[in-house]
């Protein structure tokens, strides 16, 4: 099996910001393809092979899409400190074997991912037409946004190759998210040289990682009803310094709110629970959604005042936007272009 190399990032010789894509029609090729890895792939199936792989960096974050058209015996192994998760966007046809398991048929292909990372290296048995998602990052980077029951659950991702159960939903909604990434970063890759929006992007993914942990690492601490009020007011108040002290180049985070409240990311979870019945992330989207829709007035498009806040999927921002405004961003955006042209409808 290959042996474990020296972790390597963007500033070690990754290559620039932007969406990469690669095609072989070689097996031995398509090992080679994904930048960074060690790892050995065999054909098992007859006929002609085909692959392709696309990647891209986002600070610290590796993220891949790797498609294959035959089976594989993959072998490989990351450094240590490197945690890599990889999830399924389609398994095609045949059985899947991963570090042994075949836990991974029928209904449950769609509650499974996979942890590559690991000392000992790992061994995937892949079927036919296969298109597998990855994220890999240094471990530290992830463990300091989580929970000390969060950084224990990931420690034990990252110390062994294996493949793990999640709600689908949550898988479905990361799967979203890469997709999302990837068709901007092709449809609009001069938006990756800015590094906010690479920022942006690397967080929400971020996210989505962590929400793949077991539920009982996950839980929030409960606050009392006067701690947690006082809280969300603190945040509130941090939320218009911010946007008064006109930091519309930097949209409100929850790592910037946690960071400038001094707590964590489950203790501001717990209290906005209790004290709004929102998700901080959602509360923050309505703040993000409220800044987009002042940003309408002087954009030059729509697009500009979605992405001035960090929204990069269009679609999905007009969706949030008509179920807040009760309107669509172009419709708003049309009348506030007209000469007297007004909010008020």
């Amino acid at each position: 099996m290959a042996q474990p190399f020296p972790a390597l990032s963007p500033a070690s010789g990754s290559p620039p910001p932007g969406l990469h894509l690669r095609q072989t029609g070689d097996a031995d090729e398509q090992a080679a393809l994904l930048q960074h890895w060690q790892q050995d792939y065999a054909q098992l199936s007859a006929g002609p092979f085909e692959g392709r792989v696309r990647e891209l960096w986002l600070g610290d974050l590796h993220l891949f899409v790797e498609d294959t058209s035959r089976r594989l015996l993959q072998r490989g192994a990351l450094p240590a400190g490197q945690l890599a998760l990889g999830l399924p966007l389609s398994l095609g046809l045949g059985a899947v074997s991963f570090c042994g398991n075949t836990d991974w048929q029928g209904q449950a292909r769609a509650e499974r991912f996979c942890s590559f990372s690991g000392a000992a290296g790992f061994e995937f048995v892949t079927p036919e037409g296969l298109c597998m998602a990855g994220l890999s990052l240094p471990l530290h980077s992830l463990q300091a946004l989580a929970s000390p029951a969060q950084q224990q659950a990931m420690a034990r991702l990252a110390s062994r190759a294996g493949l793990h159960a999640a709600a689908p939903q949550r898988l479905q909604a990361l799967r979203e998210q890469v997709a999302t990434v990837l068709a901007m970063a092709q449809a609009q890759p001069e938006l990756l040289a800015s590094a906010h929006a690479a920022g942006q992007l690397r967080e929400e993914l971020l996210s989505h990682l962590l929400a793949l942990l077991p539920a009982d690492a996950d839980a929030a601490p409960a606050l009392s009803p006067a701690r947690a009020g006082t809280l969300v007011a603190r945040a509130q108040a941090w939320l218009r310094q911010a946007a008064s002290a006109s930091l519309a180049d930097e949209p409100p985070s929850v790592a910037t709110l946690c960071d400038a409240l001094g707590v964590s990311r489950r203790t501001l979870q717990s209290a906005f629970q209790q004290t709004t019945g929102l998700a901080p992330a959602a509360f923050l989207r309505t703040v993000r959604l409220t800044a987009a829709r002042r940003a309408l007035r002087e954009a030059r498009s729509v697009a500009e005042a979605a992405t001035s806040q960090g929204f990069w999927h269009l679609g999905q921002f007009s969706q949030d936007y008509r179920e807040l405004f009760g309107e669509l961003p172009s419709s708003t955006w049309k009348r506030w272009q007209q000469p007297g042209g007004s909010a008020l409808h």
